[in-house]
């Protein structure tokens, strides 16, 4: 059986180097995808399930240190800081907010390789040991006991936008469009998440972590 490609997606602004470092990271063992800005990465990774973040600091619509954050509290993604920032301070914010690796731009492609590779080998920890996440390889979502929870693509869009943002209102109009409800009532939004409360606590047998914030939408809370 032939093991499904690794996804790795390149976060940087700069065309020129985004485009050649998923040129020299593409092969039969990993699907590459770049995203020039932090909008357009949230929008893919609305939508897939990456292995890997190849992420800059200085995008031009938002710090790639909270690309980091976010996926480090809602994801099992590695992550690797690439910047041209090479302080002490840099060095050690970048992990902080939970990279994996920090490296400078003057590294070279085969070092870069080298570090990609080692932490697509890492094995992820166990779920059990974990609070709620989105599993990178099928887009379930993992309880805090482990229960794996079996989702609609609409689900899972709707559970990561409320995981980026954790203990914070995402607001209902925002969450309309991620699941695509046309409908501008409540009533049709409600339902959906009464239904998404339903199937999760029946998989996980425990509460769903979405909490209702009267006047302002949904919640994800840990």
């Amino acid at each position: 059986m032939i093991a499904a490609a690794k996804k790795i997606i390149v976060v940087e602004d700069d065309d020129d180097l985004r485009e050649t470092i998923v040129y020299a990271l593409a092969s039969d063992a990993r699907s590459v995808t770049g995203a020039s800005s932090a909008k357009e990465f949230r929008e893919l990774a609305a939508k897939e399930h990456f292995d890997l973040a190849i992420v800059d600091i200085n995008l031009p619509d938002d710090s790639g240190f909270a690309i980091v954050r976010s996926l480090r509290e809602t994801t099992a993604t590695k992550i690797i800081v690439l910047t041209g920032r090479d302080t002490i301070t840099d060095r050690v914010e970048g992990y902080t907010h939970g990279a994996d690796i920090y490296m400078v731009k003057s590294t070279s492609q085969a070092e870069l390789l080298a570090a990609v590779e080692s932490l697509l080998r890492r094995e992820k920890p166990k779920s059990a040991e974990r609070g709620w996440r989105i599993d990178d390889d099928d887009g379930s979502l993992r309880a805090p006991g482990g229960h794996k929870v079996t989702l609609g693509l609409r689900q899972t869009a709707f559970m990561k936008r409320l995981m980026r943002s954790p203990e914070k209102a995402v607001n209902r109009n925002e969450l309309r469009k991620v699941v695509g409800i046309d409908d501008d009532s409540s009533r049709a939004l409600d339902m959906f998440v009464a239904r998404l409360r339903r199937d999760i606590e029946q998989q996980a047998k425990c509460k769903a972590p979405i909490e209702t914030v009267p006047r302002q939408g949904f919640a994800f809370r840990r």
